[in-house]
């Protein structure tokens, strides 16, 4: 074997399974088109060579998985088949394969795969909001999340209050952080649901595509008081209790001026996210824990929760406003921090909640931002101007 590959067979057997139900579950491509479509000529390889292994108990399992990877049992039988068998054909490519994917793969052995009861929005409208922070409180931490649902399953919504009640259930004082939520839309469609959950709620009117930069800047720059720390945070993202506190502490070395608090990013199935929301909102949880989950796991993606100084963050004058849509925009804000600050990251687990796909690829197969030269950005460039699209308009509550 090649020095560059493992000698645990376990962890071989892990590429081979891992890689099958990408490379055969429509949700793998769901969960990021663009890390799929990189990886899809080294995934195929390994489904046909599969097809060629001598052990036909090895190839019905693989047959079963890759018709249903939703099963822990047959997830769990074909990865010890394997590492039994040990077939250093098919290990070799799925090792090439494995270091060639931004994408992976977890099922937690005790996945329920009869489905978790569904939680729609309405379910956590039910849920005590908890205290909001007032506008004059001095709160040198400010969370800020960008927000657009016009979904007609509200899941997005879902998720966002999800996002929020756990905001409200974490382990430092109350008054040490502000979150601020900036719906961009035509109309502030969510603002009555939203404003009790969040601190701040602000409309930044906007039709077309969504423009993440954009609001993030509107949050920073319109929010009351004067933060020491911004949080930009992903509205699909599931925090754990000690998520504040971890990530301030984080800032109490030498040096520090920004990090993500994560490396690979789990984006759950609909059912393993009920069970999330379930286990961290209803039934108190600390921490969701992986054994019941299962996800699809991108690798080192830039930008679903960023740490910076506030000082850094304008520093570098923002976020870069010119990206419209989804793709490309958090690249660019992490290689500018990268360049201008000390850019850190950590390996916190990061859980992304489910909702229907929404990034596209131009015809060409590139990102719909990829015409954007990256650290373009002018770090003087007036940002946050909430009435750029829609002149005379403000709302806030």
């Amino acid at each position: 074997m090649s020095l560059l590959m493992p000698t645990d067979p376990a962890v071989l057997a892990a590429a081979v399974v891992d890689t099958l139900v990408i490379a055969s579950d429509a949700r793998a491509r769901h969960a990021s088109i663009f890390y799929w479509e990189r990886g899809r000529s080294d995934a195929q390889a390994v489904v046909a060579a599969v097809d060629r292994v001598e052990d036909a108990d090895i190839r019905r399992l693989a047959a079963t998985l890759q018709a249903d990877s939703t099963d822990p049992a047959v997830y769990y039988e074909l990865k010890e088949r394997l590492t039994v068998a040990r077939p250093e054909p098919l290990f070799r490519l799925a090792w090439l394969a494995e270091c060639n994917s931004r994408l992976g793969f977890h099922l937690g052995p005790h996945y329920d795969r009869s489905g978790a009861a569904a939680v729609p929005a309405g379910a956590l409208q039910a849920m005590s909001a908890g205290e909001r922070l007032p506008d004059d409180a001095p709160a040198p931490i400010l969370v800020v999340v960008p927000f657009r649902d016009q979904g007609a399953d509200g899941r997005r919504l879902r998720n966002l209050l999800a996002c929020l009640l756990g905001l409200r259930d974490q382990s430092v004082p109350r008054e040490s952080y502000r979150v601020v939520v900036v719906e961009s839309d035509e109309v502030p469609r969510w603002r009555d649901p939203i404003t009790p959950y969040t601190d701040h709620y602000l409309f930044a009117r906007k039709p077309g595509a969504f423009n993440k930069s954009w609001a993030v800047n509107v949050g920073v720059v319109n929010s009351p008081g004067e933060a020491e720390l911004i949080c930009i945070l992903d509205a699909d993202v599931l925090v754990d209790r000690d998520f504040v506190k971890r990530n301030v502490a984080r800032f109490q070395k030498p040096g520090r001026m920004g990090h993500l608090s994560y490396r690979n990013m789990w984006t759950l199935d609909e059912s393993a996210t009920c069970w999330a929301i379930e286990q961290r909102l209803r039934r108190h949880a600390a921490e969701v824990d992986p054994i019941e989950l299962r996800a699809f796991v991108l690798r080192r993606p830039p930008g679903c929760c960023v740490w910076v100084r506030t000082s850094a963050y304008h520093r570098i004058g923002g976020m870069d406003e010119r990206f419209e849509g989804w793709g490309g925009e958090d690249n660019d804000f992490a290689y500018r921090m990268d360049t201008n600050n000390a850019f850190d990251s950590y390996d916190d687990m990061l859980l992304h909640m489910y909702h229907p796909p929404s990034a596209v690829l131009r015809d060409d197969g590139e990102i719909v931002n990829a015409h954007i030269p990256g650290l373009s950005w002018r770090s003087d460039a007036v940002i946050g101007d909430i009435n750029r699209f829609a002149d005379g308009l403000v709302e806030a509550s």
